[in-house]
C-alpha cells in the first residue's frame, strides 16, 4: 500500500500484540537537536551506536536498536528536491489563523458562531503555541486535517502477522475505499457536493482472502457532529447477516490480530472521545522511506483506468501510484540487508530528525482498551511519528510505526503529493508476544483523490459485496 500516512487504512491496521514493561518512555521534552545536527548523513543506526539516539526515539523503539533487532540509517533532508510540507496546504491553512476554536467537547468551532463550519480547508490551528491549554487537541486536529487534505483514496491493504525466526505467518487482503467529505483540496472538495448526512468520512473494507474470512465486509461513517457516535456494520458470510458494531469496540482487535480501528493511518479515533495534553516539543527521529529522499515513484493520471476499482467503474479524477517490488521488511531479506535483524525490521526506511509535538491521549471511557497513548506530531506538517500504547497501569503494551515521504510537485491537481520510492510498510510492535503486524506488505496500487460515489456507502449494498 502506498506510504501516504494510510499504509494502513483506517478500519483495517495492523496492531500488534500488547506488551509488558512499565516505564514509560518517550522522547525527551525540550531536547534540542544538537547533537542529531552533527551525525553525519548515512550513519547507520545500530546495536554499536543507539546512544546517539537518546532522547530522540521513544524508549521501546531505542531498546530495539540496542538489541540489534532494528538498523537504520539516519538521512538528512535539507537542500533535496522534496519538501516536509505541502507548499499549497501551507499558504491555505494561513488563512484560517485565528478563525477557529475548540469546544468544550473537543469539537473544531468557529469563533464567529461558536458552530462547527460545514467545511475546513487546511489546517484549522496553523498557529499553535506551547502556553495553549488547548495546544493538544488543535494539534490533534491538524493531522486529521492533513489527512483529509490528501484526499479519498482507494487500496488493498494487506495485514501481516510476523514472529521472530518465522517471518509471516498469515496474511488477510482487504479492498479498502475511503472517502472525506471535508478538508480536500479545493478543486476536489468542490465535487463532493452535498451532504445531508452531515458525515465527516466513510469507508467500505472487503477483505478478499484468505478464505475463512474472504467476503467479510465492514462500513464505518463518522459525523461530524462531535457528540454523535459512529455507525458500523459488518456482513459475515458464514451467518449471512448485517450486524450493527457497538463503536465503543473500535480499540478492540480486528479479524484475531491486535488491529485496533482506532489506529487507521496514525490515530483514528473519534478526538472528542479523549483528552489531550501537550506534554512538551522535542526532536524525534522520524521515519522516511529512503530512496524516495531521493528518487520518489510518480503517479500517472487515473482517468484513463476503466474500472478505477473493483466497486467504481470510472474517476476522472485523481493519481495511481504503482511501485516496484523490493524487499520491505527483514524477514524478506534474511541473507541481504535483514541479516539478523527481527524479521519485522523496517528495511526501507531512513531516520530523519524531525522537531515535534509530545501529545497524551487519555480515554474518557474507562474501560477503553489503552490506558495512554503519546503521540509525536511534527511542527512543519503535522503528521504523526512512533505512537507508544500504554496500559492503564502505565505499561508499554505496543508502538505503532507509519512510513513517511517527502513532498513533490506533480503535473496537475494539486499541485503537491507525499511520494516515495517503493510504497512503505506499517509496523505496530507488540511488546508482549515479541511479535509485530504489518501493514501494506506487499505493497498495492494506490488511487488518490479518486471520485468515489456515495452509494457505495449504503447499508443495503454490503451483502452484495460480501458475496
Amino acid at each position: 500500500m502506498q506510504a501516504r500516512g494510510r499504509a494502513i487504512i483506517p478500519l483495517l491496521l495492523v496492531v500488534l500484540c500488547g506488551g509488558a514493561r512499565s516505564a514509560p518512555g518517550a522522547v525527551t521534552p525540550g531536547a534540542p537537536a544538537t547533537s542529531l545536527n552533527e551525525i553525519p548523513d548515512g550513519t547507520i543506526l545500530s546495536k554499536d551506536n543507539w546512544q546517539i539516539a537518546q532522547g530522540h526515539l521513544p524508549d521501546e523503539i531505542l531498546e530495539l536498536y540496542k538489541r540489534g533487532d532494528y538498523a537504520n540509517p539516519i538521512r538528512k533532508i535539507e537542500g533535496k528536491k522534496g519538501t516536509v510540507y505541502d507548499p499549497r496546504l501551507k499558504e491555505l491553512s494561513a488563512q484560517n489563523a485565528g478563525k477557529f476554536d475548540v469546544d468544550d467537547k473537543g469539537t473544531v468551532v468557529d469563533k464567529a458562531t461558536g458552530k462547527r463550519p460545514p467545511v475546513i480547508i487546511g489546517w484549522p490551528f496553523p498557529d499553535i503555541q506551547a502556553s495553549d491549554p488547548k495546544a493538544g487537541i488543535k494539534a490533534m486536529w491538524n493531522h486529521l486535517y492533513t489527512l483529509h487534505w490528501a484526499g479519498s483514496f482507494h487500496t488493498v491493504s494487506p495485514l501481516n502477522w510476523v514472529e521472530r525466526g518465522s517471518g509471516v505467518t498469515r496474511r488477510i487482503e482487504i479492498d479498502v475505499h475511503f472517502k472525506y467529505y471535508d478538508g480536500q483540496p479545493p478543486e476536489f472538495q468542490e465535487r463532493v457536493g452535498e451532504n445531508p448526512l452531515n458525515v465527516l468520512n466513510r469507508t467500505m473494507a472487503v477483505v478478499k482472502s484468505p478464505a475463512d474470512v474472504q467476503g467479510i465486509v465492514s462500513l464505518n461513517w463518522r459525523f461530524r457532529e462531535g457528540d454523535k457516535q459512529d455507525q458500523s456494520w459488518t456482513y459475515v458470510p458464514a451467518l449471512r447477516r448485517v450486524r450493527p458494531v457497538n463503536p465503543a469496540n473500535r480499540a478492540d482487535g480486528f479479524l484475531g490480530s491486535d488491529l485496533s480501528q482506532d489506529d487507521g493511518a496514525y490515530f483514528d479515533a473519534k478526538p472528542e472521545e479523549f483528552d489531550f495534553k501537550l506534554v512538551g516539543d522535542g526532536w524525534v527521529l522520524g521515519t522516511y522511506d529512503n530512496k524516495g529522499i531521493d528518487q520518489p515513484t510518480y503517479p500517472k493520471p487515473l482517468s484513463g483506468e476503466s474500472p478505477a476499482s473493483p466497486l467504481i467503474d470510472h474517476s476522472d479524477i485523481g493519481w495511481r501510484i504503482s511501485y516496484p517490488a523490493v524487499p520491505l521488511i527483514a524477514a524478506q531479506d534474511r541473507e541481504g540487508a535483514g541479516k539478523g535483524l527481527a524479521d519485522w525490521a523496517p528495511l526501507q526506511e531512513a531516520l530523519v530528525a524531525r522537531p515535534v509535538w509530545i501529545v497524551e491521549a487519555v480515554p474518557k471511557n474507562p474501560y477503553y482498551l489503552y490506558g495512554k497513548q503519546v503521540m509525536y506530531f511534527d511542527k512543519d506538517n503535522f503528521r504523526g511519528y512512533w505512537k507508544s500504547k500504554y496500559d492503564w497501569k502505565g505499561g508499554i503494551l505496543n508502538n505503532y510505526q507509519v512510513p513517511e515521504s517527502l513532498i513533490y510537485k506533480i503535473d496537475g491537481a494539486p499541485g503537491y503529493m507525499r511520494l516515495s520510492n517503493a510504497g512503505g510498510v506499517a509496523i505496530m510492535n507488540n511488546f508482549r508476544s515479541d511479535s509485530a503486524t504489518v501493514s501494506g506488505l506487499p505493497v498495492a496500487d494506490t488511487d488518490n483523490w479518486i471520485d468515489i460515489p456515495d452509494q457505495i456507502y449504503e447499508t443495503e449494498r454490503i451483502v452484495r459485496y460480501g458475496k
